[in-house]
């Protein structure tokens, strides 16, 4: 009969320990997009799972874990630190067999306005024991350029705002980019995502003395896109947006119809695609 050294015994039991504890807790990490526009944010969702028979409470004065984010720039070792010491999530009770999900925007902890590759990961950590998701790979980019405009203000004769209108290709189709920048102090605003875009209609932005900033662009092949937004020193606010019909593609496509012509044709545009996010 074969024996089986006591050592031997040890270390089995000690792996099929650590093999069991690891999967009590699971932790996963989605992001939005792989591409980021400069100045976006970057929003991710966080699933995390209690395979214990535990109550795990997360954040808060009685926690016995905390959640955090480990993101990298460039190579592994350029480690980048949070710019705030408040948690990523509020507190949370996370109860056996459980699964919770949290969505949140990464930039609002680390600055992620330089353009490049970062890598980002979760991780809980409870009771000593550090639980980590797939490390994930995104990009911020600059866009690609359709324009601009500067904005300056009477009573701040110093303050210069740069809006930049960008495109970037995402999810199958175009979509337009407002960047905004302060100068000096190189402030970035969020960037705002207006819409899909048409790139055979140039896009046109008015930026008026009183701080109303006005954007058009081809949305369809029948309808522009019209947002309006409030731009002051200290604050920049959406205020309007709508669709506006193209007039002679409009008075086409009723015709064509009156007709009976291009039936096929419109059939097939009805047919919907919906995104994974």
């Amino acid at each position: 009969m074969r024996r089986v050294s006591g050592w031997g015994c040890v270390v089995s039991v000690l792996l099929l320990a650590i093999a069991a504890r690891a999967q009590q807790l699971e932790v996963k990490l989605t992001l939005a997009y792989s591409v980021f526009i400069v100045g976006e944010p970057v929003v991710l969702q966080v699933d995390l799972l209690n395979a214990t028979r535990d109550l795990i409470e997360v954040g808060g004065p009685k926690a016995t874990a905390i959640l955090l984010m480990e993101v990298t720039r460039g190579d592994a070792n350029n480690e980048l630190k949070p710019f705030r010491d408040d948690p990523v999530v509020a507190p949370f009770t996370l109860k056996p067999g459980e699964t919770t999900q949290h969505r949140l925007a990464l930039d609002k902890w680390f600055s992620l306005e330089r353009e490049g590759k970062y890598m980002v990961r979760a991780v809980l950590v409870h009771r000593g024991m550090r639980y980590e998701s797939v490390k994930r790979s995104f990009d911020v980019v600059p866009g690609m350029s359709l324009g601009g405009g500067m904005q300056m203000f009477v009573d701040r004769e110093h303050l210069k705002r740069q809006f930049k209108l960008v495109f970037w290709h995402r999810n199958q189709e175009d979509r337009l980019f407002l960047r905004v920048e302060d100068e000096p102090g190189e402030r970035i605003w969020d960037s705002i995502d207006l819409g899909a875009l048409m790139r055979a209609s140039q896009p046109k932005l008015d930026i008026s003395p009183e701080g109303e900033v006005t954007v058009i662009h081809r949305a369809t092949q029948d309808a522009f896109l019209r947002t309006v937004l409030w731009s002051l020193p200290d604050v920049i606010e959406i205020v309007e947006r709508n669709t506006l019909i193209d007039p002679e593609i409009s008075a086409s496509q009723r015709v064509n119809a009156l007709y009976g012509e291009g039936a096929a044709e419109r059939e097939e545009s009805k047919k919907s695609w919906w995104k994974f996010w």
